[in-house]
């Protein structure tokens, strides 16, 4: 929350954004199912839900804005927080999204493993973010959140790396073991056969 007239947020430092009409084809909300009006957002284009607020951000316009400071600021200026009613309500009722695009339900993802923020991911088209869930990000990438995430990643990678090497060498193993009872079978038998022989022999 800024007052009227701030150019910058008093907390975050981010700079006050206005999102202004852009030119994008008319795609329904997943939620509300009306049509959402096209915005540009810094110099992102998005679709946004004039009645929920939520925003639909294709996937370059998406990887844009996690990888750019100034896209982040836009969408923090412009972030105003959700009465703590609704976010409770939006929290008990969990339900899946289709894509406003391909029309298929978007799974729903824990944003980089460990954000707490979820999101409605279609792959080849884009993420549905209910309101205030893309500042939410923001904010987590901001406070060092993909670095924590990318740590805790190459720990998980180095951990099955090692499982990995231990079942290798398990496996390496039993060959050589089965080698062993294969030739002291043989040579049980051989001695049984011995046997058998000198006994028909002394017979």
């Amino acid at each position: 929350m800024m007052f009227i007239g701030s150019k910058h947020c008093a907390h975050c430092g981010a700079a006050a954004a206005q999102a202004t009409a852009a030119e994008l084809s008319v795609l329904k909300c997943p939620r509300c199912r009306v049509d959402m009006a096209s915005i540009t957002l810094g110099s992102v284009a998005l679709r946004e839900c004039e009645k929920c607020l939520g925003l639909w951000v294709e996937v370059a316009a998406f990887e844009k804005i996690c990888a750019d400071r100034e896209e982040q600021s836009a969408v923090l200026g412009i972030a105003a927080p959700a009465p703590a009613h609704q976010a409770s309500a939006d929290m008990a009722r969990v339900s899946y999204a289709p894509c406003p695009q391909c029309h298929q339900l978007m799974n729903r993802i824990n944003f980089a493993h460990c954000s707490g923020v979820i999101v409605d991911v279609c792959r080849g088209h884009g993420t549905w973010f209910d309101r205030d869930e893309l500042s939410g990000i923001v904010q987590f990438i901001r406070s060092g959140g993909m670095e924590v995430a990318r740590k805790k990643e190459k720990i998980e990678i180095e951990f099955e790396r090692q499982q990995l090497r231990t079942e290798q060498i398990a496996a390496a193993s039993r060959p050589n073991v089965l080698r062993r009872l294969d030739s002291d079978a043989d040579r049980l038998n051989g001695l049984s056969a011995a046997g058998g022989l000198l006994k028909l022999l002394i017979g």
